[in-house]
């Protein structure tokens, strides 16, 4: 039985997974969105690839969500992610991201609040 509070999906467009978070997440949520994002990276066999993350609805997590996202993400340093590009337009809610989720600190991110010009640095990326 799925106890999340919030709402996400999880797509791959070329070599660009995208994660959009929608309402307040717990770790629930978390533990759904992680082997989705795991099973998308082994897609690409190695290869480089990045992140979009969609958080224009997305508007917190508990603790224990955090923690968990903290987990991907440190196992997200270790696979082949050249980049990630968060769109979000609430400055409070980027700025508890990346106190409670410090793995992200050594990404290499940008910001956007607008997803176009998100995906427009995310191809800039890949042809690097």
């Amino acid at each position: 039985m799925f106890k999340g509070h919030g709402d996400s999906l999880v797509s791959i467009q070329g070599n660009i997974i995208s994660i959009t978070l929608r309402g307040t997440c717990n770790e629930f949520d978390f533990q759904d969105i992680g082997p989705k994002v795991e099973q998308a990276v082994a897609q690409y066999n190695g290869k480089k690839f990045c992140i979009l993350v969609n958080d224009l609805e997305f508007i917190g997590a508990t603790p224990e969500a955090y923690q968990e996202f903290q987990v991907l993400n440190q196992w997200l340093n270790t696979q082949q992610m050249l980049a990630k590009a968060i769109v979000i337009t609430s400055a409070s809610t980027l700025a508890t991201i990346k106190s409670r989720v410090p793995a992200i600190i050594v990404q290499n991110i940008q910001v956007f609040d607008v997803e176009e010009n998100a995906i427009i640095w995310l191809q800039i990326q890949l042809k690097k």
